[in-house]
């Protein structure tokens, strides 16, 4: 499935913000390793915006029949309004970066792998909390988002 691009002008059946050349060159920027054909890319990136879309973001979006979730409105970054035709720069910095870890294994909606209590080959023993993950953390993924999403602490009256 080809990407098509959200611009901030409510584009039909928009299922991205990124391209897979912005995707890469983000990746190249950072000399992180870009395997894959951009064909591959595009996978990581909707994979990506699935997580993404399942977010619970600051703001009212645009339009009621918008396909994603940007264009906002009543959206501030910073103490400073967003336009509502923007796609903010720190919502194309978390799909880049919930991109990287789907492309590492890492992303949120990836099933975990059963905890290891305790591993043993040869003298080598290793024994994992019982709170521990497979998953690494992915603080640039959730640096890009503070400012974007409603944080899950947050109580609100309707």
């Amino acid at each position: 499935m080809a990407l098509i691009i959200e611009d901030g002008s409510i584009v039909a059946n928009a299922n991205s913000y990124v391209t897979a050349q912005e995707f890469e060159d983000w990746m190249d920027a950072r000399a992180y390793n870009c395997e894959g054909s951009q064909s591959k890319q595009e996978q990581h990136i909707l994979k990506a915006m699935d997580y993404i879309e399942s977010l619970n973001f600051m703001g009212i979006k645009y339009t009621k029949d918008q396909p994603l979730q940007f264009p906002r409105d009543r959206l501030f970054i910073d103490g400073y309004s967003v336009e509502a035709n923007e796609i903010p720069k720190e919502l194309k910095e978390a799909v880049f970066n919930a991109a990287k870890a789907d492309h590492d294994g890492d992303l949120a909606t990836q099933p975990v792998e059963r905890q290891t209590v305790k591993e043993k080959i040869g003298d080598i023993e290793v024994e994992y909390k019982s709170n521990s993950s497979m998953r690494r953390q992915t603080p640039g993924l959730s640096n890009a988002l503070r400012k974007l999403v409603i944080p899950a602490t947050m109580v609100s009256r309707a």
